[in-house]
């Protein structure tokens, strides 16, 4: 093991936010109460009124990977999204590529590899010299028609993949289709560009990197309506731009030149969404599909951070940027409160404006929260509280109100004198934190535990969950549960 890096590896990679519900919900079914039938109070240290016991909703269902045979099975696979039909999608091994975008079918059980941009490569001014070949692909967006998104990548940035050496694609019917290929070039060529987000009816988001005089990389953030039309996403001027979400009515959001912006591609509106007081740079992070326009959220504060749902660490975040989370109803920005400790941070909303995230205590610490605007116009906010430790951290939640994310357990996981607080994923319903636990039992090398860590990723309109158990150096392993609550 490389203990010497393991600790900071596992800090920063261990916040693997998903890719949210997976799905666009419904907004006929009944609106959940946003107050717990169990409450736990704000501040309260992770005191649970109910213990929980890792394993009662079920065992974590090991996905799998692309190689063959299955030998010891300990190979690389990292789940990010699932949809309502129960299909994952992510990143596994695959013997070459050594990273590859795979779905995995639950009525099959199997990985299914998706395929990269074969014998391209990216070739940019700055480094004329060296050509960097697009070895790996991930998945990044499906959605209940199994209409998968991603990027072909160079490698570089991996484990993060936040580098910008992307070609996107589009799996569909069992057919790649190079994306990248089809853009247009409104003034230059794209040489990259990454697949962001894809909604219901097939509508896609992506980020296009060009090369303008002198040598100069800007980024468009562009809207592709699934078959030959591209257009180009609202920005500030001469400011980069990268596309964010795309909900069900036509609306899109953007961050570019340090804040956020909504743009309605059915009557072309654009409006910039600013900051809260105080404030120098916001983010947007998700919109929900609300009429007539999405509501949106995101984070607000005093400094620049390249954020990412799937790689932010909650703690790094807030202090860096000493950030508020926002919730923005048609140009209305409200303000989401923390739990004492002056900062917050969303990181996702379903279709009935219900926010998840984390807020800091004021020990310093931060836990899983659940927000709602009411009917008085102000917002409630609620403590998930913790697993027995000093943090959690929610990243999805569903039409039905659950959450999922990771929380520290209390116990500390110690390999050869390197410690770390362990975090298991969480499924919090109904004012209770039920412990996931982690899976290990495909595992035959003889470290004990070998996956003392997990996460959830996304949890879907039916309740499924998915999400990674890590070992101590960030090594992940996927994982799908239909839970069973007692």
């Amino acid at each position: 093991m490389k203990s010497v890096i393991a600790i900071f590896s596992l800090l920063l990679a261990l916040s693997l936010h998903g890719c949210g519900s997976g799905d666009g919900g419904s907004l006929d079914s009944a609106l959940p109460d946003p107050t717990p039938s169990n409450p736990q109070p704000p501040g309260n240290g992770g005191e649970n009124p109910v213990t929980p016991q890792p394993g009662v909703l079920g065992d974590l269902e090991d996905l799998g990977d692309l190689m063959e045979p299955d030998g010891d099975r300990w190979y690389f696979t990292k789940a990010v999204g699932i949809n309502i039909q129960g299909d994952i999608i992510g990143q596994s091994n695959a013997g070459s590529p050594v990273r590859a975008a795979f779905l995995w079918k639950k009525d099959s059980d199997l990985l299914t590899y998706l395929g990269r941009h074969d014998g391209e490569f990216i070739l940019t001014c700055k480094d004329p010299e060296n050509p960097k070949n697009l070895i790996y692909s991930e998945a990044t967006g499906l959605n209940d028609h199994s209409e998968i998104i991603g990027n072909s990548t160079t490698g570089i940035g991996w484990p993060t993949e936040d580098a910008e050496e992307k070609r996107a694609f589009i799996y569909r019917e069992g057919t790649f289709i190079n994306i990248h290929a089809a853009l247009p070039t409104f003034d230059y060529p794209y040489f990259a560009s990454e697949a962001v987000k894809i909604n219901q009816r097939g509508e896609v988001v992506l980020t296009a990197s060009k090369i303008v005089p002198v040598c100069d990389v800007r980024k468009d953030a562009l809207y592709w309506d699934g078959e030959s039309g591209f257009q180009i996403l609202g920005s500030v001027i001469n400011a980069d731009s990268e596309a964010v979400t795309i909900n069900e009515n036509g609306q899109a959001l953007i961050n570019s030149g340090g804040t956020a912006i909504f743009h309605d591609l059915n009557w072309n509106v654009v409006e910039i969404l600013n900051h809260l007081p105080g404030a120098t740079h916001t983010f947007a992070v998700d919109m929900n599909d609300s009429r007539p326009t999405g509501r949106v959220i995101g984070n607000s504060g005093i400094a620049e951070y390249r954020f990412s749902r799937l790689h932010t660490d909650p703690r790094d975040f807030m202090e860096r940027t000493r950030s508020r989370g926002f919730f923005w109803d048609g140009g209305a920005m409200y303000p989401i409160q923390d739990l004492g400790g002056g900062t917050s941070m969303a990181m996702d909303i379903n279709n009935h404006d219900q926010v998840v995230g984390s807020a800091t205590l004021p020990d310093g610490s931060f836990h899983a929260f659940l927000w709602t605007l009411g009917e008085d116009r102000k917002g409630h906010i609620v403590d998930l509280g913790t697993l027995g430790g000093a943090n959690s951290h929610a990243v999805a939640i569903n039409e039905l109100g659950q959450v999922v994310g990771w929380s520290e357990t209390g116990e500390m996981y110690e390999e050869q004198g390197v410690t770390a607080p362990i975090r298991h994923a969480f499924l919090w319903s109904e004012g209770t934190m039920y412990d996931l636990g982690t899976h290990d039992y495909f595992y035959e090398y003889p470290f004990t535990p070998p996956f003392p860590f997990s996460e959830a990723a996304a949890i879907n309109n039916s309740g499924e969950v998915t999400g990674n158990s890590l070992t101590i150096n960030a090594h992940s392993r996927g994982f799908v549960l239909t839970p069973v609550f007692p």
